[in-house]
């Protein structure tokens, strides 16, 4: 501190005035202004102020956006800063309605909506901070942070912010200081982060009661004793303690932190002794939410993991997904293709019938669950949930309803299981198949097979590990199988050992891979070293194929092998369907098998994706030729508009990558905008939807031909994007047919459009070369040489020729790159005019009738006719 602040200091009288001597040296007004907006992170809402001219910022959680929750929150804040004698003057808040219906609910304060689409600046650069505050935090934790601490977490950064000044403020006093008048004692303060083990005082008795409690800090009060608020990890609730020994954070705490991941929590707070009558700063606002905690009804134990408290809630494991979703952008169910049933109507009767459909497999069937009267003390004990859903097809029909009863694997350790993962089928290995498959004579069949509950016909290797089953799913069991009640504890749940691989273990979907990997294999087929979901047998010079997604099989076989696979698969695993279609749901696409082509569809998603969106002009073009163009004094949408609009992008991009490739520049240019949207890329997305509506039954045409050469157009666009980087598009065809495209940013800024053709093409030569290796697995013989086709004279000649000048040792090996596999001949280049050029449609946005041909071309809506002329 400065010489002249330590003299204020020095002066400042006594603590009792402390805040009076700071108010009238720099707020002589007592009046303040707040600036609001409702922040999410992490699936969860709160409400962020920042109150001018000591620019503290005040957070509050939240349920809802409704007037009731954020006039809570507001009303909390509010009072906040009138217990320490300011008087807040204005709010000044986002245009939604919840803050629209507050207008006259606080008399003496004046809420000030913006205007429509407004953002509110000053409070959305303290989010922007608190959540890159909040971000290093949690990903430096040790242990998986569970979703209701994420509030705690909030509260920390809220006061690490506060506890540093701002060029905002005159002079080096913090906000915090400036408000509570308390100089922060820096030495307990920051002695601790949010994450550390610490042990605190317990009380002495002369009774056996341990004397300290193992403890996770959480935030700071901001009080004159330096209190913090704990998280006690042995009875589940929080403490207050202003004395602390910290410890290392041992396994057992990051495994028991790593437990309570997905469990629902109320938590009581424990009064400190030590707390002084001093205002806390942050739990002030937090006592007063409408946002009560949650229980941590189910919480192991940390010195016995296996004990659980008795309880009638039912905890539910953490569904393992996207950091994407995980912050709260969900796709809506019906585009999912299922649509969870809450557990108030699993009492209809198809519901009911679901449930004791999948305890019977379990429990009888399969032989998956082995009921036991008692679990070992140190036997590994995974918690259960059970879902139900009704699923649709690809085409928005109903298809079943369905149960599972799934294992919590997050509490599993991942070191112990080494090769947990197992490969799916990627989507342009599919459509390969399909093109080799249409051109083929009529001697062969599709079917589709479905093997019912394909985990749990998976023997569990390893230790034995035991499921312990809820209580509402135990009555299931019991009223099914009343013998079994004599294995239900007498706190009412069931722990029955394993003996399948369960779904929600992290070894099952590697169990049920290698499995079916080796009844196929038994079967003479072959997989694919390019993607292994792909198998292949040759008998008689017919060529099958198995497709492999999980449990669901594609299968291109004659009639006669369909059947043996048929007996061979029923022999294995019992429960499987099959049939013989011409056309399948597969992968969320609907897939029809016409004379020498297929058909495939998603026609049900896209009339789900425009059909709140009515009100749409419809457009010709998915984009405008200047849609890569950035305003830079362009509104930010709100945080609420730019999750819809990421939300949206994602599920557009879902179907621009399998059936509606000709999107996917318009789509790939959205992708870069997700995180900093604004007004301009929302009108950008409306005119895409646009085009949706005017084109919703426009569908992907396979038809190859025997020849089943790779050809690969390659072409990048210049200094496209606002920050000079480049664009690439790629449009590979196998027999003629396209099976893949991309179009995507490169990473690196080029100095010359022929350095930005040069890493556009030597990019993506492994793909080509991958995509040879693949058709030649299929045909069983060495497939054509690759042609790549360049509309750049300049690179065909660095990669066949040599010679020219590379500024740098980067492009110097790139060029040396593409002309090795020009001379070993692994592929062929060729020039292409532009104007024949098909990439080019991937490259930049397109309109009018040069789009209209690279969407007939793309979607095979017409076959390609390639004029060629030099090239090696």
């Amino acid at each position: 501190m400065r010489k002249g602040n330590q003299d204020q200091w020095s002066r400042r009288p006594h603590l009792d005035s402390e805040q009076d001597w700071l108010s009238s040296r720099f707020f002589p007004s007592k009046t303040v202004e707040m600036h609001g907006d409702v922040m999410y992170i992490d699936d969860q809402m709160f409400l962020v102020t920042v109150t001018e001219p000591m620019q503290l910022t005040l957070q509050t959680p939240i349920k809802s956006e409704s007037a009731n929750a954020l006039g809570m929150a507001l009303q909390s804040q509010l009072q906040v800063l009138r217990e320490r004698a300011f008087i807040p003057m204005k709010v000044t808040v986002d245009p939604g309605s919840g803050f629209m219906s507050l207008r006259t609910q606080f008399p003496g304060v004046l809420i000030e909506p913006g205007g429509a689409r407004d953002h509110v600046t000053k409070v959305d650069a303290k989010i922007r901070r608190l959540k890159e505050t909040y971000r290093s935090v949690k990903a430096g934790l040790p242990w998986t942070l569970p979703k209701t601490r994420v509030k705690d977490l909030v509260a920390y950064s809220a006061s690490r912010m506060n506890t540093r000044g701002t060029s905002a403020l005159q002079g080096v006093l913090s906000p915090r200081v400036l408000f509570t008048g308390l100089k922060p004692n820096y030495e307990k303060e920051f002695g601790l982060a949010f994450g550390d083990y610490v042990e605190v005082h317990n009380g002495m008795t002369n009774t056996s009661k341990e004397r300290s409690l193992p403890c996770i800090a959480l935030y700071p009060v901001g009080n004159a004793a330096s209190t913090w608020v704990m998280w006690c990890i042995t009875t589940k609730s929080y403490v207050r303690r202003s004395a602390w020994h910290k410890m290392v954070t041992n396994d057992m705490v990051i495994r028991t932190m790593n437990s309570y991941v997905g469990v629902a929590v109320v938590e009581a707070v424990e009064e400190a002794k030590e707390e002084e009558d001093v205002p806390d700063l942050v739990d002030a606002v937090e006592a007063t939410s409408d946002d009560e905690d949650d229980e941590y009804d189910d919480m192991p134990d940390l010195s016995n993991p296996d004990c659980d408290d008795d309880t009638e809630d039912d905890d539910e494991p953490p569904l393992r997904r996207s950091e994407r979703i995980a912050s709260g952008i969900h796709p809506p169910d019906k585009l999912t293709l299922a649509t969870k049933i809450q557990e108030s109507s699993w009492k209809e009767e198809a519901k009911t019938k679901a449930i004791n459909a999948e305890i019977s497999q379990l429990f009888d069937e399969l032989k998956a669950l082995e009921a036991v009267k008692k679990v070992p003390k140190d036997a590994e004990v995974l918690r259960s949930h059970m879902f139900v859903v009704d699923k649709f097809l690809a085409n928005g029909d109903f298809d079943k309803t369905k149960a599972r009863i799934v294992a919590n694997g997050s509490t599993q350790d991942p070191a112990a299981y080494p090769n947990k993962s197992s490969p799916t089928l990627a989507v342009h290995s599919l459509f390969t198949v399909l093109a080799f498959y249409s051109a083929l004579a009529a001697s062969y069949v599709m079917a589709k097979v479905d093997i019912k509950g394909a985990f749990v016909q998976t023997p569990m290797e390893g230790k034995p590990v035991y499921m312990r089953i809820d209580k509402k799913v135990t009555r299931y069991i019991v009223d099914l199988y009343p013998l079994l009640a004599e294995f239900v504890q007498p706190d009412g749940y069931m722990f029955p050992l394993l003996l399948k691989a369960m779904y929600g273990c992290v070894q099952a979907s590697s169990l049920w891979f290698k499995l079916l990997n080796a009844v196929l294999v038994g079967a003479g087929y072959v997989a694919s070293e390019t993607d292994p979901c792909v198998m292949r047998r040759e008998v008689n010079g017919l060529i099958f194929c198995i497709l492999i997604y999980v449990d669901d099989l594609l299968i291109f076989a004659s009639r006669q092998e369909v059947e043996a696979l048929q007996k061979l698969l029923t022999d294995k695993f019992k429960a499987i369907t099959m049939e013989v279609v011409n056309s399948v749901s597969y992968l969320g696409m609907e897939i029809e098998w016409k004379a020498r082509s297929f058909s495939v569809n998603m026609d049900f998603y896209v009339e789900q994706l425009v059909k709140d969106w009515g009100q749409l002009p419809v457009k010709h073009n998915p984009g405008r030729r200047d849609s890569f163009h950035l305003n830079e004094n362009a509104i930010l949408l709100t945080e609420s508009k730019r999750k819809a609009f990421h939300s949206m992008v994602q599920r557009i991009l879902y179907v621009a990558k399998r059936v509606r490739m000709d999107t996917l520049t318009v789509v790939s240019f959205l992708c870069t905008r997700v995180t900093k949207a604004t007004e301009e890329d929302q009108v950008k997305l409306e005119h895409l939807l646009g085009y949706f509506k005017n084109t919703l039954k426009k569908r992907l045409n396979i038809a190859g031909d025997v020849l089943m050469q790779v050809i690969a157009f390659m072409d990048a666009a210049f200094a496209l994007h606002f920050d000079s980087k480049k664009h690439t598009g790629v449009l590979v065809l196998v027999g003629g047919t396209v099976v893949y495209v991309s179009s995507r940013k490169q990473k690196c800024i080029a100095k010359s459009p022929t350095e930005a053709e040069l890493v556009g093409f030597t990019d993506n030569l492994g793909l080509v070369e991958l995509f040879h290796e693949f058709v030649s697995f299929l045909l069983g013989r060495e497939a054509p040489v690759p042609i790549v086709f360049q509309d750049c004279t300049a690179v065909i000649s660095l990669v066949t020729i040599g010679g020219g000048i590379t500024r740098t040792k980067h492009m110097r090996a790139r060029k040396n790159l593409g002309k090795e596999m020009v001379d070993a001949k692994r592929i062929m280049v060729r020039y292409i005019n532009t104007k024949e050029m098909m990439a080019d449609g991937l490259s930049k946005i397109l309109e009018g009738e040069p789009f209209q041909k690279f969407a007939s071309c793309v979607l095979g809506e017409m076959k390609l006719t390639v004029k060629t002329t030099g090239g090696r």
